[in-house]
Formats: structure tokens, sequence, C-alpha cells
């Protein structure tokens, strides 16, 4: 009896352990926190910005108000944004209080850290997209609508393929974060943070607008090389 029970444990477990394991390689598993796209959509204005026609070149907006390709790809860092219902107590009943719904309330900022390249260009693109939303030489303030951009943020599964994504809306870069330098720190690549402001977020629908199947195969396969290229830069550098 006791060896029958110790057997019906053991293959009960051993099922479970393979409807664990199916379950994370299936198409529906597991997420993964690695596994992430960001876009980074500039403001408009930033395309109309005439004192820096080179800059813009090299992050790939020369050509109007476009996604900073180049940007997006060194994002390693980044969270999915919360959301907070506010609610007050309910005393106009009888019995104890209730809670009811008065507001909503999204994260206060998004922090995102970029891996630097040799010139900082990151966050010089951060810069001058501060520069929209004030003047060095005046100090005055520039026009909401001329400095907001939208950020889209999706999760990925195994295979690259869009799971699930949200659309940050009203978004400036609000703090630009100092950096370190540091003379033993032979190994290591400079990381810049910037916190976001945003307004609100609204879930993306992954089926809309889908890119035709060659400029997603294309997309896919560029996009997968770069990040796992740029992720093995820190531990190339520890071997040298």
């Amino acid at each position: 009896m006791a060896g029958t029970l110790a057997q019906f444990l053991e293959t009960a477990a051993f099922g479970a352990l393979n409807d664990i394991l199916s379950g994370f390689h299936s198409k529906n598993g597991y997420a993964v926190p690695n596994r992430f796209e960001a876009i980074i959509i500039p403001p408009t204005a930033m395309g109309k910005n005439s004192a820096t026609p080179t800059f813009l070149q090299k992050v790939g907006m020369d050509k109007g108000p476009t996604t900073s390709r180049d940007v997006s790809l060194r994002v390693e860092g980044i969270a999915l944004p919360g959301r907070n219902l506010a609610t007050l107590d309910d005393t106009n009943i009888y019995g104890p209080t209730r809670s009811i719904v008065n507001g909503v309330t999204y994260a206060e900022d998004i922090s995102v850290s970029f891996q630097a390249s040799s010139d900082l260009t990151e966050r010089r693109f951060f810069e001058e997209w501060q520069k929209l939303a004030f003047s060095e030489k005046t100090w005055n303030v520039g026009y909401y609508n001329d400095y907001i951009a939208q950020i889209d943020l999706y999760l990925l599964d195994r295979e690259d393929n869009r799971r699930f994504g949200v659309k940050l809306w009203e978004c400036f870069p609000k703090t630009i974060e100092g950096t370190d330098l540091n003379q033993g720190a032979n190994n290591e690549i400079i990381k810049n943070t910037v916190s976001f402001s945003f307004r609100y977020w609204t879930q993306l629908d992954i089926n809309a607008q889908a890119p035709s199947l060659t400029d997603r195969l294309i997309t896919t396969f560029a996009g997968t090389v770069e990040r796992q290229i740029t992720g093995s830069i820190p531990k190339i550098l520890n071997r040298l």
C-alpha cells in the first residue's frame, strides 16, 4: 500500500513538472522580464529644430517625426506603469462603511535606463528634447504640445512576438539623472537613466495595424540580433 502511494505521488509530481515545463515553453507560457520592446516616439517639434540637424540625422530623426531607433534599442530597463483607483469612504449607508471610486491616478514617473554610446548620444537626445520645454537663453517655458510625446512598451514572448503592450501618453523627460564616472570601472558600460512624466496610459491592441510579413521578419531579426549583441557587451568586457 505504501509503495503504491509513493509511486502514485511520484507519478503525479512528474506529471505536474511536465505540465509546468510544457506551459513554460508554450505560446501562452510564463512572461519573463527581459523580453520587451520600448519604442520612444519623440515630439514632432524635434524634427523642426534646425539648430541640431547633424544630431537629428545621427539618431534617425532627420526625415521627420520618426521613431529614434538607436535610442530605443539601447533601452536596458523600464517598468510597466501602474494605475490606482482613488477612493473615498461612503458613510451614507447603514452598517460598515464602504470605499467607492471617485477618480483614477497613474504612476507618477517611470524610470528608463539606457546603455550609453561613446559620445553619449542617448543623453544628448533627451537634453535636446528638454530644450523644447524651456530656453537656456531666456528661461521661457515652451508650449506643452511641443514637448510631449508617446512611448510604446511591449512585452515579448520567447520568439519576440508582441504579447502585451501599453502606450504612455503625453510623455516628456522630466529628469536626466547624473552620470557616475569611476577610474576603477574598467569593464563597465555607462548607463544613463531618464525619468519620464506622463499623463496616463492605455493598453495597445497588439493585433491592430500589423506590419507586412516581410517588414515584420526584417524588424524582428534586426531587433533581436541588436538586442542580443548589446546585452552581451558587459559580459564580453568582463572577459577582456
